[in-house]
């Protein structure tokens, strides 16, 4: 594989550059729970590592150099994440980053376009942030889409020029080649569920808050740690007291999302130090990346837990605490911290529970205007249904959450769904359509389906076909009609 060098764009390599992203945008894979990311605000330092300022207009220069920005992150960062975490394969893993035109593969010895004609071209990502794992000449890759059309500089995260892609895919192979083995992700009576409750309660966001916040300060200032960490024990105490089933649920996600954020985060700093840095340079460089952190983007319990799994990793680390291999067994990093911390309560503070109150006032008055009509059509009998049985091949979907409706249980909503459905009449493409997720909750998932209900002038039945044309919905499929609960329904056919 040839190296492409730098030159001629301008690159400045040096100092402190910027932490890494949150997830609070979810892409997930057919047979994953894990989430993706998009980027959330965060106060950073100055970077002295900076974009090209040469004029790149065209799709292929847009992602030519991409390719090479991902390409440095990877020579300085997935070597030191294989030192940092016991049995990681970074180095030997490739990222295929592709815009549908043109597709490069990634390495830390370099980056190269694949051949168009290729027939392993991962032709089924085709939207932003999409990405899907592939074994790609023997080799364990993640593909991701880029829109040929993006400006380039929401290709970057802001402050380090570290491109979003090689974040996600980072954070994305962690959870598919490193994850999988852990007892607590095979466990089958796991509390896996990411669904919030509607109208979502402030009290436990308010919690959660107040723990990340004593968790910043208990790493961000070392003489007073012991005080931070009893207000945190105090915090986590209250949250797993007042909320005891979303308390369970944020159990997995405090560990597998925590920890991945942990490996992507720490990739991002590598890359900045170019591999390595002290213990010292570790600690100023988050605590200047988190200083002004705007959490009003963190409305569910499962985005919180980038965050706190994350940060409670990091004490982990500078506390010098033996704690990587508890992880795989359910130990959460957070609870590995806190083990035989005193609580010492504190009150909440007034700006972090105004903004909270605020943030969640806005999301029940935003999820209504989804949700209400959403029920209110599920309710009427004389709505028909559309049906999409789980094992329908789809690619990746994207959702801005999962949300419990009252009287649908265990089932959820899938918050403004997109993806894209396969089956012998054609494709079917969701764009943005909240769907109820109906599970059975038995091993061979017979029953289970995404619903929606139908409105007369959503569809045109012809001879054994719905197709579709707006809403949201788009494309035609062979459907059975059928009887679901007593309703007249339409069964997708493969």
């Amino acid at each position: 594989m040839r190296v492409r060098k730098l030159a001629p764009y301008k690159h400045y390599l040096c100092g402190l550059l910027t932490a890494c992203l949150l997830f609070s945008m979810i892409p997930i894979l057919s047979s994953s729970a894990y989430a993706a990311a998009l980027p959330t605000e965060i106060s950073a330092s100055t970077s002295s590592q900076q974009l090209t300022d040469q004029k790149l207009t065209s799709a292929a220069e847009l992602l030519e150099y991409e390719a090479q920005m991902a390409f440095m992150a990877a020579l300085h960062a997935w070597p030191a994440l294989d030192k940092l975490w016991p049995g990681t394969q970074y180095q030997s893993r490739l990222m295929l980053l592709t815009n549908g035109e043109q597709t490069y593969e990634i390495t830390t010895s370099g980056y190269k376009l694949v051949e168009p004609s290729n027939p392993g071209l991962p032709l089924e990502v085709y939207f932003d942030s999409q990405f899907k794992l592939l074994d790609w000449n023997g080799k364990q890759a993640v593909a991701i889409f880029v829109d040929k059309d993006k400006p380039l500089q929401d290709r970057f995260e802001p402050h380090t020029s570290t491109p979003i892609s090689f974040i996600i895919t980072t954070h994305e192979m962690f959870h598919f080649y490193d994850q999988p083995s852990w007892p607590i992700v095979q466990d089958p009576n796991k509390n896996d569920s990411r669904s919030s409750i509607y109208p979502a309660e402030v009290k436990p966001r308010i919690q959660r808050a107040m723990l990340f916040q004593a968790l910043y300060q208990a790493y961000t200032d070392p003489e007073a740690t012991p005080m931070h960490l009893g207000h945190a024990a105090y915090w986590y105490q209250q949250y797993k007291q007042d909320n005891p089933t979303e308390y369970e649920h944020s159990l997995y996600f405090d560990t597998i999302e925590g920890i991945a954020s942990y490996i992507d985060k720490m990739s991002v700093m590598y890359s900045a130090f170019e591999g390595s840095a002290s213990a010292q340079q570790v600690r100023d460089y988050f605590t200047k990346q988190y200083q002004d952190i705007n959490m009003s983007g963190l409305i569910t319990f499962d985005q919180e837990s980038y965050l706190i799994g994350s940060w409670s990793a990091f004490l982990l680390d500078a506390l010098n605490k033996d704690w990587k291999g508890l992880v795989p067994e359910g130990h959460t990093p957070i609870e590995q911290l806190l083990e035989g911390v005193t609580p010492i309560p504190q009150q909440a503070d007034d700006k972090i529970t105004a903004e909270r109150a605020a943030t969640i006032a806005k999301l029940n008055a935003d999820l209504a205007i989804t949700l209400d009509p959403l029920k209110k059509a599920l309710d009427d009998q004389n709505i028909p249904l559309l049906l999409i049985p789980l094992d329908i091949k789809r690619g990746a979907f994207s959702t801005t959450g999962f949300i419990t409706l009252k009287g649908y249980e265990p089932g959820y909503v899938i918050m403004n769904m997109s993806t894209q459905f396969t089956t012998s009449a054609g494709k079917l493409e969701l764009k943005e359509r909240s769907m109820l997720m109906m599970p059975t909750y038995i091993e061979t998932k017979e029953g289970d389906y995404f619903i929606t209900p139908l409105q007369a002038d959503e569809y045109v039945r012809t001879d054994g076909t719905l197709t579709f044309d707006k809403n949201g919905l788009k494309g035609t499929v062979y459907v059975k009609p059928f009887k679901y609960n007593g309703r007249e329904a339409y069964m997708v056919a493969p």
